[in-house]
């Protein structure tokens, strides 16, 4: 049994334990977007995250990952990105204390500022160019190729080569270079699930157009999945990167047209099929090992129905557990938090004629606008949507957060716990590097 539905609790893994004891080569799924691997007795841990309380207790992660205290006696961290399924502070902050060093790959502003702020000393990877680590052990990254968040990276000692692909939806134009300079993949963890706020909190779409646009874009990224696994070309394929739901309402369009790792796996058999026993649902607690040119995988092959009966039932008794109630309270926006806001702003050099607004559920009438082109902020008092703009209307808790500087913009949408208008309904990839960057 390696499919791990249980809670994130603290004890010993009987999985974890079969892979310890094996000194070969090999990689163990954490759960979600963190595995451990292992090349030359030496273990490198990927996203792990400890604290699954992440964007205010708004997702849920299942199946569960492992939380065993020996998953964290490590000989190197790598995070990709600054999400908060990814990207757990306070621990990278134990492990600087232990003297492990942290990796990411240069070239993201937000999160190199993140991590000052937070005094946690990191190992900058050169983006496009192998690293050694360590004797023998190399690592090769990219970067997305515009949103300024998502990186991929292989880790290798020319025996072992696994992929880390976690939430990065990468091009062919990136991924093509990107194979000839890494070469051959073991174990190649990609990328299928589109789990985004768009369309599923936009006031612009009907109820019957939101859902076949989710269905759409639920194809469209299963099949973006088996275009990185056909240029890859992995010998072991692990759907990864999919194993969070929200939380606040599981029946949800948005939870509904997320695809399951059971159901990627199902549909690139029928797609891919040159190579269709190379997907495999692999799951928290599963692992593999190479020996010479062998590998061998340890993981339930679970249905479907199985897989959804289980995450309803998981979803149900996680509820039960978590309070909750909406807050509401009437929210003054200060002077000083307009004065950051403007610093913030500042550093923006995309000029278009845009203009971002936001504002809770209880004052719809008086809204933050942040006016690209002049990079100015001010208090618009008035109900229609100007032309050119995106409007956020955030939940209260979230909203005064955000106002206290608690939050960023970009854990705000995280959370997904507010809805959003778009004059004309359009989209502006140029907005998205404004809200990851500078709000």
């Amino acid at each position: 049994m390696y499919l791990n539905i249980k809670d994130n609790v603290e004890k010993k893994s009987t999985n974890l334990t079969k892979f310890l004891d094996n000194d070969a080569d090999g990689v163990f799924y954490v759960g979600h977007a963190s595995i451990l691997v292992r090349l030359n007795k030496k273990k490198y841990l990927f996203d792990v995250i400890k604290n699954t309380n992440f964007y205010n207790n708004s997702w849920l992660f299942f199946p569960s990952q492992v939380n065993d205290k020996r998953i964290y006696d490590v000989d190197g961290v790598f995070v990709s990105h600054i999400h908060g399924d990814h990207y757990d502070p306070k621990l990278l902050i134990n492990f600087q204390k232990k003297n492990i060093p942290i990796y990411i790959l240069n070239g993201r502003p937000s999160f190199n500022q993140d991590l000052k702020k937070r005094k946690i000393k990191v190992i900058k990877i050169p983006i496009n160019r192998k690293f050694n680590i360590d004797k023998n052990i190399w690592v090769y990254g990219c970067l997305h190729e515009y949103n300024d968040i998502d990186s991929s990276l292989v880790i290798s000692n020319d025996n072992l080569s696994v992929y880390h692909g976690n939430d990065n939806f990468i091009t062919q134009k990136t991924l093509i270079p990107f194979k000839k300079k890494v070469g051959k993949i073991d174990v190649g963890c990609i990328p299928f699930a589109f789990i985004h706020y768009y369309p599923y909190l936009l006031n612009n779409l009907k109820k019957k157009e939101n859902i076949l646009e989710g269905t759409r874009l639920e194809n469209q990224f299963m099949n973006y999945g088996i275009q990185q696994a056909k240029i890859l070309n992995p010998k072991v394929i692990i759907p990864f990167g999919s194993n969070l739901f929200h939380l606040d309402d599981p029946k949800s369009q948005m939870n509904k047209a997320v695809a399951t790792p059971v159901d990627f796996v199902n549909y690139a058999k029928k797609k891919h099929k040159r190579i269709k026993n190379n997907y495999k649902t692999m799951l928290s607690g599963s692992f593999c090992l190479k020996n010479k040119d062998t590998i061998r995988c340890y993981y339930e092959n679970i249905t479907s129905k199985k897989f959804n009966k289980m995450l309803e039932f998981f979803t149900i008794k996680k509820r039960n557990l978590l309070n909750y109630k909406k807050i509401t309270k009437k929210t003054k926006i200060s002077k000083n938090f307009l004065k950051i806001l403007r610093k913030k702003i500042s550093k923006n050099r995309i000029k278009i004629d845009h203009k971002i607004l936001v504002s809770n559920e209880t004052q719809k009438n008086n809204k933050i606008c942040i006016n690209i082109i002049n990079n100015t902020v001010s208090i618009l008092n008035k109900n229609e949507l100007p032309l050119n703009s995106h409007y956020f209307i955030v939940q209260d808790v979230e909203f005064n957060q955000w106002l206290n500087n608690k939050i960023t913009f970009e854990e705000v949408l995280g959370t997904r716990r507010f809805r959003y208008e778009r004059n004309p309904n359009t989209y502006n990839v140029k907005i998205n590097s404004i809200y990851t960057n500078y709000l």
